[in-house]
């Protein structure tokens, strides 16, 4: 894989693994606070997730594209 596609940039849509569990969400580098903010970005039935250094946490890729039927 592109390691371009594994580099989140503040606003990429992303899939992070965290404790071993995949999730689709929004990455915003919360620098003020030194943490990183996986915000939903579909529906509003979901907080946010904050995550810091200490946290079990890596980004498998960016979202490019949607395909919907």
């Amino acid at each position: 894989m592109d390691s371009d596609l594994r580099t989140p940039k503040n606003g990429d849509v992303v899939v992070a693994v965290i404790d071993g569990m995949a999730t689709i969400k929004r990455y915003i580098e919360d620098k003020k606070n030194n943490r990183i903010i996986l915000e939903p970005d579909s529906t509003e039935n979901y907080r946010p997730i904050f995550l810091h250094e200490s946290d079990d946490f890596s980004v498998s890729g960016k979202v490019i594209g949607v395909i919907k039927k």
